[in-house]
């Protein structure tokens, strides 16, 4: 990791993911209608109360790909946490978003390889929450490994942004659920959310809402058909910490 370091911020998340200050932000997913959680969705943080998100600096796309592969790490404690601690059905499977190419990149694919292969029932509680990216639809290694990824975790999920350029080819990859990461604040972003909404109904996806703020979206949502949301104000994240490895 600290052969990656490339801007000012690569320096300044290097240091605190050496001194231990980054951690995941846990994040509850509930049913929309009943509000019961039925997921963990994790996010890194850092800073002395985890409230910035380490994606907001300026940081190099090897640095990126690291923390993602970081953020994987973290979401494998986190299961191996609880199923140490709580009886199974007490289990929150762990929602856990990752760029493709941190997976497709070679260091990413090794780390992937080991994960499942020495801690093969926490990966069973995890659910990746895969960003594409415009390479992911001309690459036969990247099916392969979203075939590994729905073959060794509890479900696959696809985040769908209102950029992305064309949602029939995300169905390709037969994912378990989808995510949305856009908002409906204003017109504009209502519009834009459109052809998502045909996509949704078109392949009838099952989908989690994006960050819900109040109760008002929280019923927009729930007759767009969102299954589930997370982000609501009554569930602030809590941090969770683990002992970082030992990447230099």
């Amino acid at each position: 990791m600290k052969q990656n370091i490339t801007t000012d911020d690569d320096k300044i998340v290097y240091d605190a993911f050496i001194n231990q200050d980054i951690r995941h932000a846990c994040q509850a997913i509930r049913q929309a209608h009943s509000g019961e959680v039925e997921f963990q969705h994790l996010t890194l943080r850092f800073g002395y109360s985890g409230e910035q998100s380490v994606y907001h600096f300026d940081l190099s796309e090897t640095m990126v790909l690291c923390l993602d592969l970081y953020s994987l790490y973290l979401a494998i404690r986190q299961a191996q946490f609880q199923m140490e601690t709580f009886h199974p059905d007490l289990i929150s499977n762990v929602v856990v978003p990752i760029r493709i190419s941190a997976l497709l990149w070679e260091s990413g694919t090794r780390y992937l390889n080991q994960a499942i292969e020495h801690h093969a029932k926490a990966f069973k509680h995890i659910i990746p929450s895969i960003q594409l990216d415009s390479t992911a639809y001309h690459s036969d290694h990247c099916a392969e490994l979203i075939e590994k990824l729905r073959e060794n975790a509890f479900l696959l999920w696809i985040e769908v942004s209102t950029n992305q350029p064309d949602l029939d080819r995300i169905h390709a990859f037969k994912p378990d659920m989808i995510k949305l990461v856009v908002n409906l604040e204003d017109k504009t972003h209502r519009e834009a959310f459109l052809p998502i909404a045909r996509f949704l109904r078109k392949y009838r996806y099952t989908w989690v809402a994006s960050r819900v703020a109040n109760q008002n979206e929280l019923n927009h949502y729930r007759l767009l058909g969102a299954s589930y949301y997370f982000g609501y104000f009554s569930d602030i994240p809590s941090s969770v910490s683990f002992k970082a490895p030992t990447l230099e």
